[in-house]
């Protein structure tokens, strides 16, 4: 089943030819999806605020800074954004993502090479970070102006997917 995913995976990146522009100034929008094959910008349900929250209606714009060679790094108007601040809420509901805290965007934080995203050929403006992860774990409040933090995905034998009441998600860079 593995050798089939990756296989799909490997035809997916060969025969998409959609042109890629991660740079400058843009929106996250957030995505519903579980699949890599499926991730379709159109399935967006929100997108993140400044702070680097999930939030329905409240879009903030981000900057890619300090572009390495394959590497994206990310700031909003409210600084540096990243997974690595443990002021952050864990996600505790996961199994895996208890040892992981939720995004932010810091105006006091410096960015490191841990912080960085990147694309993937043929999956349009998709953004991932560290060995192929291109998913996202959020737990969606609703109400008016409601915001709710992001985790990057975790899984393994005891968890395959994303906790009860969680939705799994991918970011998109929509240029601006």
């Amino acid at each position: 089943m593995k050798f089939l995913s990756y296989t799909a995976f490997g035809a997916l990146l060969a025969t998409t030819t959609l042109a890629q522009d991660v740079s400058g100034s843009g929106q996250i929008h957030v995505v519903k999806s579980s699949n890599l094959q499926d991730a379709l910008p159109e399935n967006t349900i929100g997108c993140l605020n400044a702070q680097g929250l999930f939030t329905e209606t409240d879009c903030a714009t981000f900057t890619i800074r300090d572009p390495k060679p394959l590497t994206l790094f990310l700031s909003s108007e409210a600084g540096s954004c990243t997974f690595q601040d443990s002021t952050q809420p864990a996600n505790t509901d996961s199994v895996y993502g208890s040892r992981l805290h939720s995004h932010v965007c810091r105006e006091d934080y410096e960015t490191k090479d841990v912080d960085a995203f990147y694309t993937l050929n043929g999956l349009d403006n998709f953004l991932c970070r560290g060995n192929l992860n291109c998913f996202y774990d959020v737990k969606i409040e609703s109400g008016d102006n409601a915001t709710s933090p992001v985790w990057e995905f975790a899984w393994g034998s005891q968890q395959r997917d994303v906790a009860e009441g969680h939705t799994m998600v991918m970011w998109y860079w929509s240029k601006v």
